[in-house]
Order: structure tokens, then sequence, then C-alpha cells
């Protein structure tokens, strides 16, 4: 069991269900605690008109706790103050504030640390946008700082992952810093069923190998070695079920995981392309002729500035 924080999902009205039962589904699956809570002791109604029983009217916060949003984005005004009363007693009592969906424009309501950046789809930033304080807001899947984290309803459990994999803190057993920081990004790419037109089970063994080692290229030959085949078998087979060698794909990948960072706009550039592999000059120019923009306009784009 990881040594993460406990979770309480604080669900309003019109919620995203699918996204309360993916975050719940990661911390079920790796023996974190969490719980659901509400407004008052009635049952909510979800996005498809479920109705959900929860846990209860929602009780103090402890220190280094977790407070998840969830909810619709035509809350009542009487929800919407009385949610953000438990969000401000929550952070007062040291929790941490996170949202996800529709709950993203709840916490928006906050007056939110200087530099904060909220994930949003379209819809939510939309609605973002008619606030009195408009936030900044990024397209990124997900947004994780210290004490506010955010995603969209599709990433809910991609942020939890991402979550669990830097709680595992760096005690004597944790991984090092790097190795955190693939599994974070790997946390953030779609799942590779969803990315990749194959079925093949050869393929996408090879897709997962590549996948679990973004900071630590395997190479080809020890690619093709572990899967049974000999790197040509590979090379065709690839070209058959993709379109592309192995190469190519596996640096397309990389920089995907790349490109979600630079959007973050969090770290600098020149350290992200370094655990990716690539040296700065390289780097510039692969995820130009990749994603027909460069990086440091890329990150501007997605920080709501010009390009």
């Amino acid at each position: 069991m990881l040594d993460a924080l406990p979770f309480r999902f604080l669900l309003l009205p019109g919620f995203e269900l699918a996204a309360l039962g993916a975050a719940t589904a990661v911390l079920a699956g790796a023996g974190v605690a969490f719980c659901t809570t509400s407004l008052t002791e009635t049952p909510v109604t979800a996005d498809s008109g479920v109705v959900v029983v929860h846990g209860g009217a929602a009780p103090p916060m402890g220190p280094g706790e977790t407070l998840v949003v969830l909810s619709g984005l035509d809350l009542d005004t009487d929800d919407l103050e009385a949610a953000l009363v438990l969000l401000r007693r929550a952070a007062r009592q040291g929790g941490r504030l996170w949202a996800i969906g529709g709950g993203v424009w709840v916490l928006a309501h906050l007056r939110l640390p200087e530099g904060t950046v909220l994930s949003a789809n379209p819809v939510t930033a939309e609605a973002l946008a008619g606030l009195r304080r408009v936030p900044a807001v990024s397209d990124a899947p997900f947004v994780r700082g210290e004490e506010i984290a955010t995603a969209r309803a599709s990433a809910a459990a991609a942020l939890l992952r991402h979550d669990l994999a830097l709680g595992a803190g760096p005690g004597p057993d944790a991984a090092p810093n790097t190795l955190r920081g693939a599994e974070a990004a790997r946390a953030q790419l779609p799942p590779i069923e969803d990315r990749y037109p194959t079925r093949h089970r050869l393929v996408i063994e090879g897709l997962g190998i590549m996948r679990a080692n973004l900071f630590r290229p395997v190479s080809i030959a020890a690619l093709a070695a572990s899967l049974g085949l000999s790197e040509r078998q590979l090379e065709r087979l690839f070209e058959r079920e993709l379109g592309d060698t192995p190469a190519p794909v596996y640096r397309e990948m990389r920089l995907e995981a790349a490109r979600i960072e630079v959007r973050l706009g969090r770290r600098p550039m020149g350290e992200i392309a370094r655990d990716f592999g690539f040296s700065s000059a390289g780097f510039s120019r692969t995820y130009l002729r990749q994603f027909a923009i460069a990086p440091s306009a890329d990150r501007r784009a997605a920080m709501g500035g010009e390009e």
C-alpha cells in the first residue's frame, strides 16, 4: 500500500458519475482510503440521472487530507455558497483542494493562490470565462500543484495515478525522482489501446515496454529480443500495424509525454528535454517537426498567451 493521503469526494448535483468511478477505482486498487460526502445527508443526483447515496455530510478535514469536488455546471446559488464554505474550511484545516470536471468551476469561485492554473475542457472553460475573476486555464488533462489540483472528468483516473506515483515519497524504498517522473508522465498519456490502431498482441506488448521506459529508452534490438523477434521482424510488424517502424513510434511517444509537461508550464524546457533523452536544440527541432509548433510557443498558447 502506498503512503498516500486519504481522499474525500464532495459530490454536488450533476457531478460526473464516470469520473467518480474512475478515480475511486484507482484508489481502491492501491489500497488508499477514501469516502464520499455531500452538503447534506440527502442522496445526490449525478449527470446521468442516477441518484447516488453517499457517506453523509462532510466532516472536518485533517491536515494533509484531500477534498475532491465533483459537480455539474448549473448549481443553484445556495448549493454553490454551501460548497464554497466547505472548501474554505478544508483549506483552513490544512487540506488539499482538488476539483474534477464541473467541480473546477466551483473551485474557481474561491480566491486561489497567485499563479494557479486550472485544467478544463472547452465546456468548463467557457463557464470559467464568465466568472468575475477569470482564472488561467490549461487544456492539459490535469494540473497538479502541492495544494490545488484540477482535472477534466476524462482524466480523473490519470490525476489519481499521477498523485499516487508522486505520493510514494522519498523514503528509503522509493524510486528515484526520474523514475517517479516517468510514472507521472505515463499516467497522463491515453491508454495504448486508444492511442494506437492495433490489436496485435506483440505490438501492444512492444508499445507497453516503450511506455514503461519513457525516460530510459531501450534499444530496438533489446525490444525485439524481449518479444522473441528479430529487429527486421519487429520493423515489418510495426510498419504493417502502425504504418511506421519502432524507432519513430517510440520517439513520438516520448515527445507526446514531454508535450504534456511543456504545456503545464512548470519546468524549464532544458530539464524536460533531458528527462526525455533529447538535447535542448534537438528537442526544439523534433518537437516543431512533430507538432508544427515550437515548444516555447506551445507553452504560451496553452497558458492563454500569444503565440
